[in-house]
């Protein structure tokens, strides 16, 4: 296959833009020769000027948290973080059962691919549908067509047993992802707080022989901020981590994690909705940590998050000049230590993980300003295709793989019955 007529962003190391160029999607999903301006070769599929540019990569989120949007409580409003966890989410996941963990995992995977996201990390719980929860998400995944990874979320608070079943159930899926594929595992964590150092240790044994990366909470809220040090006394912290928010921590925090390769994961707009705090990401990235960019459940839009993880950095800095665009390109980087997921970059030999966007730049694109045309232009235009791994999942706006309409009312029906069981 090969897509011609299109003005690629490239986001390889010279962040070249290419204008009236195609590129060739090999049948084993990568890419391919990229052929310059005015090379239209016979067969091919016309873009039709519109911009092609890497799929985008969610490296934090909750699929499960999908059948909870619109879901409004009796009585007053949770005033802090603890209690938006115990009055919502730790309801919410127990109430699960097995049929909703993958219909919410369906219609939020659907939701991100027609955002134009093509990997998404999740970070699941369901305490009284533990066991096999993940087969049901990687399901999800292959029905809607999307890379990632997902894993089962440890923790204490529903008990020993509990707290067993989540480590069985992330060793039981490690085990099936040994021979890798396009949904990958890691061990999940909830947070600090709520894991003791029996179950930390266990956590930690049971991970020696897959060495796969951690996945946790960490000081999301005061609450957690003693996290760091903990963690790193039971070597949970090291370079295939993926830690979520870190907004609470210190100086030496930040010099900890540089020095173990720990990956932080920024979720802005959560942080917000949740009044938890801002993390500090410029004072992280002096201290050398790679930051990626994760949405928590709180929206599929990727472009959401990005533009919001800029603005918080000209408001803590009091600074326009602030904002740096690695947020969105540390993605990348992060999957592809972790997992192994060559994407992120239209180059011979990357995967072809693709969106085409309907946006016609009405001034020209250079790399020096495609920041600018990415968060005014193309982070508001409508995303006509996504391709995974050399594959449609999203073609002229509508989803390939799935039927829309259908997988909502089933996904309606399963909400209703959830709620009245909160």
């Amino acid at each position: 296959m090969i897509l011609t007529n299109a003005r690629i962003l490239t986001f390889d190391s010279a962040n070249r833009v290419l204008e009236r160029s195609s590129v060739e999607i090999l049948a084993d999903g990568s890419i391919g020769k990229i052929r310059g301006a005015g090379s239209r070769p016979a067969e091919a599929i016309d873009a039709a000027g519109r911009v092609l540019m890497p799929a985008l990569i969610n490296c934090h989120t909750h699929l499960y948290s999908t059948l909870a949007r619109g879901l409004v409580l009796p009585g007053p409003a949770a005033a802090n973080f603890p209690a938006i966890l115990k009055r919502l989410w730790w309801r919410l996941d127990r109430a699960l059962t097995e049929d909703d963990v993958y219909l919410s995992a369906l219609a939020g995977l659907m939701d991100s691919a027609k955002c134009g996201v093509g990997t998404v990390i999740d970070h699941h719980s369901s305490p009284n549908a533990c066991a096999g929860s993940l087969d049901q998400i990687e399901r999800a995944f292959r029905k809607v067509g999307l890379r990632g990874a997902t894993c089962y979320e440890t923790s204490d608070r529903n008990g020993r047993a509990g707290a067993l079943a989540g480590i069985r159930e992330n060793v039981r899926f490690l085990e099936r992802r040994r021979l890798g594929g396009m949904v990958g595992g890691a061990f999940g964590l909830h947070a600090a707080f709520t894991v003791s150092d029996l179950t930390l240790g266990a956590c930690a044994e049971a991970n020696q022989s897959f060495q796969a990366a951690f996945h946790v909470h960490l000081a999301e809220d005061a609450i957690d901020r003693a996290a760091v040090a903990r963690l790193d006394a039971f070597g949970v912290l090291n370079q295939r981590t993926l830690a979520a928010h870190c907004v609470h921590i210190t100086a030496a925090d930040r010099r900890l994690l540089a020095r173990r390769g720990v990956n932080v994961i920024h979720n802005p707009q959560s942080n917000c909705n949740n009044a938890v705090g801002m993390a500090d990401v410029p004072a992280l990235r002096r201290a050398g940590v790679l930051v990626g960019l994760g949405s928590d459940g709180y929206t599929p839009r990727l472009w959401d998050e990005f533009q919001t993880a800029l603005h918080l950095e000209k408001l803590r800095a009091r600074d326009p000049r602030a904002a740096s665009p690695a947020l969105l390109f540390n993605n990348r980087t992060i999957v592809k230590k972790i997992w192994g997921f060559d994407i992120g970059r239209i180059e011979t030999g990357a995967r072809a993980d693709l969106i085409l966007v309907g946006y016609f730049p009405p001034t020209p694109i250079r790399p020096d300003n495609l920041l600018g045309h990415l968060l005014f232009g193309i982070a508001q235009a409508p995303v006509d295709s996504l391709m995974v791994n050399g594959r449609y999942v999203v073609r002229d706006r509508r989803l390939v793989n799935v039927d829309e309409r259908r997988v909502a009312e089933r996904a309606a029906a399963r909400a209703k019955a959830l709620w009245e069981r909160l």
